[in-house]
């Protein structure tokens, strides 16, 4: 009893101590984690000198011997301390963006760390002489990377947010690589110290080896992603309760690793990784956006606290040995950190390149990548792993001392050297001073703030009948404020005026998606999306201003990849769900599109004339017009398609707005005490039954009863119901996508389309022709043996039914009318193509 009140004693401590270092670190501009390292070695040096003297000082000296209780316990680091680690770093990740940047961020993540392993193993190795597997493991150990420092300075300089989400996804991943690597070498050592047949085995087959790490690698994805996936469809059912949910998540952490790794022999990070993974892709989907925010907020603050405990007990451990410390130790230390900032060199210089130059990473800056380098800090995913060493018996002493002594050091060199430099190798490559661009819009914007000020300046004096002394309260002045003239050297052309609007507004574009996230008039899933798209548009205005800008749209106005998967899906099985929801995601991207645009042409209007001028506002405003009408254009060809379905979803979010609306007028009713508690609360309950009403999105009609869209064909108008029937049972909907070919000059002549919703252009040798709803095409395919003479697109969404001349021939047997009819048509369409020829 007493040991666990003196380790209760000494956490309290810990935290105390750690928590007046926050305000230290945002003072001295110093990575919390640097503080860290520092309190934990003093508290080592203080804890040693206050044993070997005997002092005593009550509660204090009970902490620190909790403390050295809490120190040697070594063997609960990786099960106590790294799922919260892992599962934080997972749950705040951007997943949509990460598979944006999925070929770097599995470069940085998996080959980098076979390079760091390598490179250090192989220093290690010239340098001290150890053996390559104890190298080899203590290259894995250092090969986790800590992005914070990295991620702060992107931040600070305005850097694209590719590069944090790089960084994020790269500290990430590769933890989770670095780790299962680590407990194969572990492996293989505790089997060299063992000799039996299990070393026999791994020695004689390495290739084993390998296979194992595979099966544990794959075997921690599935198993992770099927325990969040079962978390999810708990979680939405726990009602209000944060606690509840905060519970899940943390059992889910620890069930994850614990499971995996002890009873399923697979790899327990990967699980805990691949969970956190699946929550922070579906959660947001299906927790009401407060809970989401409430349950990051909660492992934030998880994570904070094994932080801490992490650094501060692990440097007190680093305290003690480095009075032993001897010169290999230290040659040692150099070695890693050679190996390692090589490693990260040589993947960052030399292999990201080659990413750039087959187009799968967009460019990064050169003084970026050199951030990146020496931004690789290492952590506290590192001590962890430096501690389970330490801890492991079944290890030769020479060997845990070795791996756990250089790793610790190496986190230290890390923080001491690499973290407080970083400002430095910051302002050494010009990221610490504003662009040109920056400082005549900072002037620009002081410029217009001033005369803002002493506008209303003048409005005050003039109506409290004051004065003073250098304002002139003339009526005629006001309004008529100057702006001084921006000095040569900072003036800026039309393009670079152009780009900064852009930027402007498409944060301001970003900004309004959240605030319609925030009025609950946008779902979690659709503002991660549009906030997604804001984010790499702002990403592609940096690169290469309007160009930028226009290419990314007209990549975002294309189907997609999952929208080719989901219409072939539907063209070959039949699927129509993918499909659906593809569409109707479409459907309400573009309303809320047309709204923010909207809005965007006012801001620009209002805010952008004053501060760039005249000209590049007319500009801005050509852009978002252009902008405008294609998204209307787009939204009117789905709404004539589908029609109603813009009205239910417009119905949608009216209904939204206005339960946010009476939920702010019965809490101020609330705060008046114009209605008590209990009136209340049984208002607020009928709204979230009204909000848990139009929770789930309409369900869209793809319009395939064929039925339905054949009376809406002109040349089936008159079939009687029979008819009609007989008809559905040949037709084949088919959804063709904007620009999509889908007849062809030479092609075989098998079928024909009808037009049952959309547009489309024919063009041949010398023609042009526009077919729209209630048109056909391609007639001639079924009776004539012909190839195809022209070429069909698709101008947009188009609804088709295609009709097999198998299944056209059989028809005509039955139904002689609607055969003359048709070879009526098909005679004319002759006729008008041979005088077009001869013309």
């Amino acid at each position: 009893m007493t040991d666990t009140i003196y380790a209760v004693l000494a956490i309290a401590m810990v935290l105390m101590v750690v928590s007046l270092l926050v305000p230290m670190a945002e003072r001295f501009r110093l990575p919390h984690t640097v503080l860290l390292a520092i309190a934990g070695m003093a508290l080592g040096f203080l804890g040693t000198w206050l044993v070997s003297a005997n002092v005593k000082l009550g509660a204090l000296g009970d902490a620190f011997v909790g403390l050295d209780k809490l120190e040697v316990g070594t063997d609960m680091f990786l099960p106590l301390f790294l799922p919260p680690l892992l599962f934080t770093a997972g749950l705040t990740i951007d997943v949509r963006r990460l598979f944006d940047e999925v070929s770097a961020v599995l470069l940085l993540a998996v080959v980098a760390v076979l390079v760091c392993i390598a490179c250090v193993a192989g220093v290690v190795r010239l340098a001290t002489g150890m053996d390559i597997v104890v190298c080899l493991l203590l290259g894995a150990v250092v090969s986790t990377t800590d992005p914070a420092a990295v991620i702060g300075i992107f931040r600070d300089v305005g850097a694209p947010k590719r590069l944090s989400i790089l960084a994020e996804g790269e500290s990430l991943l590769n933890d989770a690589v670095a780790i299962a690597a680590f407990g194969l070498f572990t492996t293989i050592l505790v089997s060299q110290a063992s000799p039996g047949p299990t070393s026999m085995s791994i020695a004689a087959d390495p290739t084993g080896a390998i296979a194992t790490f595979l099966r544990e690698f794959v075997g921690g994805l599935m198993f992770g992603f099927l325990m969040a996936r079962v978390a999810m469809l708990v979680l939405p059912r726990l009602g209000d309760s944060d606690a509840a949910i905060a519970s899940v998540t943390v059992s889910l952490s620890y069930l994850s690793f614990i499971l995996a790794d002890r009873y399923l022999h697979i790899s327990g990070v990967v699980s805990v990784v691949m969970a956190a993974l699946t929550v922070a892709a579906y959660g947001p989907t299906h927790l009401h956006p407060q809970q989401w925010v409430t349950l990051r907020q909660i492992w934030a603050q998880l994570e904070f606290w094994a932080n801490c405990l992490i650094f501060v007990l692990a440097s007190m451990v680093a305290a003690n040995v480095l009075a032993n410390m001897s010169w290999l130790d230290a040659w040692g230390v150099v070695a890693v950190a050679v190996g390692a900032f090589v490693a990260r060199a040589v993947v960052v210089f030399g292999m990201l390149p080659v990413l750039e130059k087959v187009r799968l990473v967009q460019p990064v800056n050169v003084r970026y990548k050199t951030i990146l380098v020496w931004g690789g800090l290492r952590g506290a995913v590192t001590i962890v792993l430096a501690m389970v060493v330490f801890g492991n018996d079944a290890l030769p002493e020479s060997t845990r001392e070795f791996v756990a002594l250089l790793a610790v050091l190496f986190v230290l060199v890390t923080l001491f050297v690499n973290a407080p430099t970083l400002g430095l190798v910051m302002r050494l490559l010009g990221l610490d001073k504003l662009s040109r661009l920056e400082l005549a819009l900072r002037d620009r914007v002081l410029a217009l703030s001033r005369a803002n000020v002493d506008r209303h300046l003048r409005q005050i004096i003039r109506q409290h009948n004051a004065r003073v002394d250098g304002i002139d309260v003339d009526p005629s002045s006001a309004g008529s404020e100057e702006i001084g003239s921006v000095p040569p050297e900072l003036a800026l052309d039309l393009d670079e005026r152009v780009k900064v609007g852009l930027i402007t507004l498409c944060t301001r574009e970003k900004e309004l998606y959240l605030d319609l996230f925030e009025q609950q008039t946008l779902s979690r899933r659709m503002v991660a999306v549009m906030a997604a798209r804001a984010d790499r548009l702002i990403d592609a205005v940096r690169d290469n201003g309007v160009a930028g800008y226009e290419k990314w749209l007209s990549q975002i106005s294309r189907p997609d990849r999952g929208f080719r998967i989901a219409l072939w899906l539907h063209r070959r099985l039949g699927w129509q769900k993918m499909l659906t929801e593809r569409l109707a995601d479409r459907f309400e991207i573009l309303m809320v599109s047309q709204s923010v645009l909207a809005e965007l042409a006012a801001f620009n209007t209002e805010s952008i004339a004053d501060l760039l001028g005249a000209d590049a506002e007319a500009e801005l405003t050509s852009v978002i017009q252009g902008r405008q009408q294609a998204v209307d254009s787009a939204l009117k060809a789905l709404s004539l398609q589908y029609s109603g379905y813009a009205e239910s979803i417009s119905a949608r979010q009216l209904e939204r707005a206005a339960i946010r609306f009476e939920s702010a007028e019965y809490s101020r009713r609330l705060r008046e005490g114009i209605i008590g508690r209990e009136v209340y609360d049984d208002l607020i309950h009928q709204l979230g039954e009204r909000r848990s009403a139009i929770a789930d999105r309409p369900p869209l009609d793809l319009g395939l009863e064929l039925a339905t869209m054949i009376e809406r064909v002109p040349i089936f108008a008159s079939l009687d119901h029979d008819a009609v029937v007989e008809v559905s049972k040949r037709l084949r909907a088919v959804v063709a996508f904007p620009g999509e070919k889908f007849i062809r000059i030479g092609g075989p002549s098998d079928s024909m389309f009808f037009i049952a919703a959309g547009q489309v252009t024919v063009k041949g040798a010398g023609f042009q022709v526009t077919l729209k709803e209630g048109d056909f095409v391609g007639e001639m395919g079924l009776v004539s043996d012909r190839p195809r003479s022209a070429d069909v697109i698709a101008d947009g969404y188009c609804h088709l039914l295609v009709l097999y001349r198998k299944d056209f021939r059989a028809l005509l047997e039955k139904r002689p009318s609607v055969r003359s009819e048709i070879e009526a048509v098909a005679a004319r369409r002759v006729a008008e193509n041979e005088g077009k020829a001869a013309s």
